[in-house]
């Protein structure tokens, strides 16, 4: 086997310039100032919009601060029952329970959801308003001062309908009258600067030589005018543990931040539902996550069920045949 040394030269060469985080051409900000410092960006529909430039005074030390409040963590899978070409049928499975501290003091058994969709974006599109209708009912649950924490971005994005950013914007806004504090948690992120490398690779890497691995958080990476008006979160960058080498992207409602002082408590609070045996991430989202996922033999089940309902209705031999006409493997499969 021939190992391919050029292609292999050809990228340290490309990572060189992007961990060295230069800028080719000098920039300035729409104050004057000249930018030195990798900077995050944004792309929204085709135009960059540039955050604050990195500076070390922007990382913050996290302080664990114990609490006796409920969270509500709502955590949501999605996988294809079957795959008809032009249409897909979906499942989504939504797992919540709600949390005092450490300890579970409500939960609830999975709700599934099927629905038709015709196109990947249709299918995550479905997964979020399923998701956020399960937070809006349990959310009655809870009291001044309790969290709400989504494994998601606390964004819609524009290519969704302008009804499914309303049912975000809502629940911001209804949680946030209420004082409870909505928090999405995103497991990976996309957030990158400048030079083209991973914010929170760059930050993690930074941070290692400004905070002697101790947990923190970093803040402010974008001004709040400059968000587009379907991020409806706040982002920060933490990393919840100076035992863990993980980061995270997590986004506190924007109509929550009031001061520096209110994201120090929010952050410490949230950091303080992790797990000792597992430091890093907060408990309750992990436990939801474990909960919501969609095993092969209850995909399996709901398969059955549903080729039954068919078979009821007089449809399972049309459907079968529309399987057919794009998956060997699903004809083998479900046409015996």
């Amino acid at each position: 086997m021939k190992i391919p040394l050029n292609d292999f030269n050809d990228i340290v060469e490309r990572l060189k310039t992007i961990f060295k985080g230069k800028i080719e051409s000098p920039q300035w900000t729409l104050t004057g100032e000249l930018i030195t410092n990798p900077y995050p960006m944004l792309k929204v529909r085709g135009r960059i919009i540039r955050g604050i430039p990195i500076r070390d005074e922007n990382f913050h030390k996290l302080t664990i601060k114990k609490h006796n409040k409920n969270i509500l963590s709502v955590d949501a899978s999605l996988k294809t029952l079957f795959d008809c070409g032009t249409f897909q049928v979906a499942l989504a499975k939504i797992s919540c329970s709600i949390w005092r501290g450490k300890s579970r003091v409500f939960d609830m058994e999975p709700i599934l959801r099927v629905k038709m969709v015709r196109s990947k974006l249709e299918a995550m599109e479905f997964l979020f308003n399923v998701e956020i209708e399960t937070v809006t009912k349990i959310s009655n649950k809870l009291s001044k001062g309790d969290y709400c924490i989504l494994d998601r971005a606390l964004m819609a994005v524009p290519a969704y309908k302008e009804s499914t950013r309303k049912v975000l914007d809502e629940l911001c806004e209804k949680l946030s009258w209420r004082s409870i504090r909505l928090v999405g948690i995103s497991k990976s992120s996309q957030l990158e600067l400048n030079t083209g490398e991973s914010l929170l690779g760059h930050l993690l890497h930074r941070s290692r030589y400004t905070l002697n691995d101790c947990s923190w958080y970093y803040y402010p990476i974008f001004r709040k005018r400059q968000y587009p008006r379907w991020y409806l979160g706040v982002i920060t960058i933490v990393k919840f543990s100076g035992d863990s080498d993980h980061v995270f992207r997590v986004d506190i409602n924007k109509r929550d931040i009031t001061e520096l002082e209110v994201i120090d408590e929010i952050l410490g609070e949230i950091a303080y539902l992790q797990d000792p045996a597992i430091p890093g991430y907060p408990y309750p989202p992990r436990s939801s996550h474990e909960e919501a996922k969609i095993g092969k033999q209850e995909l399996a089940y709901i398969r059955l069920l549903f080729l039954e309902k068919l078979e009821e209705e007089g449809l399972k031999e049309r459907f079968i045949a529309n399987l057919k006409s794009t998956s060997f493997r699903e004809e083998k499969l479900w046409a015996s």
